[in-house]
């Protein structure tokens, strides 16, 4: 059985800033942003006209604001946070937002190279935050290990989650994608394009791919990248392109996060605007690849797309990471608050008993939005909150105001994600 108590130590800190129960259901968007733009280094946006204000619609920001707020249940609000040009490395930037706000929880970000992606995870995972990160980078596809997957599942990050998009966008050094969907002839030679590899154009050569001038493989009428198709040397052949960067990570981040924490699955979730990658993008083997690497992907089922596995590249599932963060810091910012207001707690039995309601109050609320189920020992109980006696505490922690050794049992009660049902018909 998984106890809470295995995966929540709550240390209450009275000066501690924690994540409010509005900040839950806000994600921050991080991007290199220019000091004209705005000098702070967060601003709130409380719908996508207020981001249109500052940001043009071709850019990164907007298109990722515009997929949060694509959702039937989007969020009241995002956070813009933003990376000055000054800024010694994302590490640096982070705090600098974190110093300035700290009232958000899941960060989305314009940055698609490995190494970017990588140093925001490690950064997230030392926080109560969530970091939903997302590329087309073929490498993810293939049974390598150094490409950003791999890298990141192999330090079993509980905080960030991973997903494989062939229209998320990839990194290329010295060119960005400020491209738009269009169609143009060139006279040169096919090239078989893997979905993911980086794609630049260049008003003399055409279509370059890392820098070769060779035509890529196609997308199809529907803007699909890299579908195939016959190109003739001597030219010139129609060649559709397409615009990358359509966030499919933001937009998963607007559909769940207005969800009460770890009362829903993150898996099986139908994205606005958002383009599934059907069999002629991805085939079963590398499917089976990226959720192997402990991926997630948006992919069709019966027509219609849908989000799987949701899972942390540790593989442990968004909603129960979202659902412990909550327990946290709903148990921490319960109990700091008795400490403020009341005139004292006495050090005793009876003093320390209080402290039991505060928990039991978020126990039984993460009981009715499903993060919690029953205990499965047969004992009937919801949970077990356990508070030692004053007799059994050490004497230095007694002088000391220190009362150690609460703790409570719970059962998360996870998810149906898959099942097997037999019919035995009798003629």
């Amino acid at each position: 059985m998984t106890e809470i108590a295995d995966v929540v130590q709550v240390t209450v800190n009275v000066a501690d800033t924690r994540v409010t129960q509005a900040g839950f259901g806000t994600p921050l968007i991080f991007d290199l942003i220019a000091s004209s733009v705005f000098s702070e280094r967060v601003r709130l946006y409380p719908n996508l006209a207020a981001v249109a204000v500052d940001f043009a619609d071709t850019t990164k920001v907007y298109k990722a604001a515009a997929a949060i707020f694509a959702q039937e249940r989007a969020p009241t609000s995002i956070k813009v946070g933003r990376r000055d040009s000054g800024d010694a490395s994302h590490t640096a930037a982070l705090n600098a937002i974190e110093a300035e706000d700290s009232d958000f929880y899941a960060i989305i970000t314009a940055y698609r190279a490995s190494a970017d992606l990588t140093e925001i995870a490690a950064w997230v995972e030392t926080r109560s935050k969530i970091f939903l990160a997302s590329s087309e980078d073929a490498d993810v596809l293939t049974v390598v290990t150094t490409d950003v997957l791999s890298l990141m599942a192999a330090q079993a990050y509980n905080r960030t989650a991973y997903i494989w998009h062939h229209q998320s966008g990839v990194d290329v050094t010295g060119a960005g994608y400020t491209i738009t969907s269009g169609v143009i002839n060139v006279n040169e030679v096919a090239h078989g394009l893997r979905v993911g590899d980086p794609v630049t154009f260049s008003a003399s050569t055409g279509i370059s791919i890392d820098g070769n001038n060779t035509v890529a493989s196609v997308v199809d009428a529907d803007n699909f990248t890299c579908a195939t198709t016959a190109a003739d040397e001597a030219g010139p052949d129609t060649v559709t392109y397409f615009a990358r960067y359509t966030f499919p990570e933001a937009a998963w981040a607007g559909y769940m996060l207005p969800s009460d924490p770890g009362s829903e699955t993150w898996f099986g979730k139908t994205l606005t605007g958002i383009v599934a990658t059907d069999k002629t993008l991805i085939t079963p083997t590398e499917e089976a690849t990226v959720l192997g690497k402990s991926g997630n992907l948006y992919t069709p089922l019966g027509g219609v797309g849908h989000t799987h596995t949701g899972a942390m590249v540790s593989d442990r599932f968004i909603d129960i990471q979202r659902g412990i963060d909550w327990t946290e810091a709903r148990i921490g910012e319960g109990i700091a608050n008795r400490l403020l207001n009341e005139p004292k707690i006495p050090y005793t039995d009876a003093g320390v008993s209080i402290f039991h309601a505060d928990i039991a109050e978020v126990m039984d609320l993460g009981f009715a939005n499903n993060l919690f189920g029953p205990l499965l020992d047969d004992s009937g109980d919801l949970y077990r909150i356990n508070i030692p006696k004053v007799a059994d505490q050490l004497t230095a922690d007694r002088a000391a105001r220190y009362f150690p050794g609460i703790t409570v049992e719970a059962q998360l009660a996870g998810a149906v994600h898959t099942l097997e049902i037999t019919v035995n018909a009798q003629v």
